[in-house]
């Protein structure tokens, strides 16, 4: 009975609209009371949860994003995405898509790249002749690439609570980014043929080369990052100061857009998201301590175990089960809080735990367009001044192409081992 009260206090703080991680905590010091635990572990369990190497990759990344969004990177990489796809038919929503395939290499997170891109490619397709619900659609859907491709906040998350090596999951994110961000062109090319969205320029190849020119240093940070990690170089913490490092040249001396008040603000807004995730994880390692001890996590496989033995059906059973979550939890959250109960069922579908790694960030990624919380939606729509339905007439197509990613992506493992 005692794991019945501990879930029904979490969701009934959740449902209070009670910040995630204090609704941890809380539900930790209920699951520590009702099972006899000593109170003295509260704070050691909290600290020992965050005192984690891995764990700084997170603020660092955030970090390295912010840097990057405050100086003249976002402007270096439109061009750049203008130059090698604007020529063709809707061009402006594939510059949107390819853009965010970028920025995802830098921030990590889908919801500041939502909040960016909204503010520059709304307005300007809409100009261009674009409806508004639809540029906030495409925004929306292709903001959530930033979880899927390197470096992904969600992906050292999962990386730390399941002890799988991150550097496998970036590299394991790679492919299925790539082909989520080509499903959003191929959504925007019928839209486009069908609603005979505009071309914005001729190809040129000296267009090409001097956009590509511009936007060498900011490509060459995440080249830099990833491929670090791929050639073991530098481990993902490591790789992510490396990042914030090459960010700082850049800002300070190439585009001398980083002055020490753009740095402070910059510094600033890392520290409140990076005490947000700290404050999930610091709940959620008091939580997993009881969960480990009752062995709920155990208990929970051999009961999802049990429904089917096929490993084909266990898979959809859980990505079903994922999908649900999503539409109630932050990506963050919902691994912080679910990973360590699934991971048990991972060697009876007989998967490889980075190609799971990847599942799950697909699947919290769907949830991220789909309400009620869709945080990435929600940040769109709140710029852009529009309602849910009015994105979603267009924005079901985008999340419906999601659907199609993540099933080949969870019956061809292939897709992840492409690179490791």
């Amino acid at each position: 009975m005692t794991e019945w009260l501990v879930v029904g206090t979490l969701l009934l703080l959740i449902a209070l609209n009670m910040p995630i991680g204090i609704a941890l905590m809380v539900s930790a010091l209920v699951a520590m009371l009702a099972s006899g635990m000593p109170l003295m572990m509260f704070p050691i369990q909290m600290f020992f949860g965050t005192n984690s190497f891995p764990l700084l990759a997170i603020p660092l990344f955030i970090l390295m994003g912010e840097l990057m969004g405050v100086t003249l990177v976002a402007a270096r990489l439109i061009d750049l995405a203008y130059a090698l796809v604007g020529w063709m038919r809707g061009g402006l929503g594939h510059v949107n898509v390819v853009n965010s395939m970028f920025m995802a290499e830098m921030s990590g997170s889908g919801v500041a790249d939502a909040a960016m891109s909204s503010k520059i490619f709304v307005p300007e397709m809409e100009r261009k002749g674009y409806p508004r619900s639809y540029a906030a659609a495409i925004t929306a859907t292709s903001a959530a690439l930033g979880i899927i491709i390197p470096p992904s906040i969600p992906m050292v998350l999962f990386g730390v609570t399941s002890n799988v090596s991150i550097r496998d999951l970036f590299i394991a994110g790679i492919v299925p980014g790539v082909i989520l961000g080509a499903a959003f062109m191929i959504v925007n090319h019928i839209f486009a043929r069908r609603e005979n969205f505009p071309r914005e320029r001729r190809f040129e190849l000296s267009y090409l080369l001097t956009a590509l020119k511009g936007a060498i240093i900011p490509l060459f940070i995440p080249v830099l990052v990833v491929g670090g990690m791929i050639l073991g170089i530098f481990t993902p913490t490591e790789a992510s100061a490396v990042g914030v490092l090459v960010a700082l040249f850049f800002g300070v001396i190439v585009s001398r857009a980083l002055t020490p008040r753009v740095l402070w603000g910059a510094l600033r807004a890392t520290a409140i998201q990076s005490s947000v995730v700290m404050m999930l994880v610091a709940g959620s390692a008091v939580l997993g301590q009881y969960l480990a001890n009752e062995q709920i996590p155990q208990a929970v496989a051999a009961g999802i175990g049990a429904i089917t033995d096929n490993p084909y059906l266990l898979l959809l059973l859980v990505n079903i089960f994922l999908l649900v979550l999503g539409m109630f939890l932050h990506a963050t959250a919902a691994i912080i809080i679910v990973v360590p109960v699934l991971m048990p069922l991972v060697p009876q579908m007989g998967i490889d735990p980075v190609h799971f790694g990847v599942i799950v960030c697909l699947n919290l990624a769907i949830g991220q367009q789909t309400p009620p919380v869709a945080s990435i939606l929600l940040t769109v729509c709140s710029i852009a001044n529009l309602r849910i339905e009015q994105v979603l007439r267009y924005g079901k197509w985008f999340i419906l192409s999601m659907f199609v990613v993540l099933i080949i992506v969870s019956y061809m493992p292939a897709t992840t081992a492409l690179f490791r």
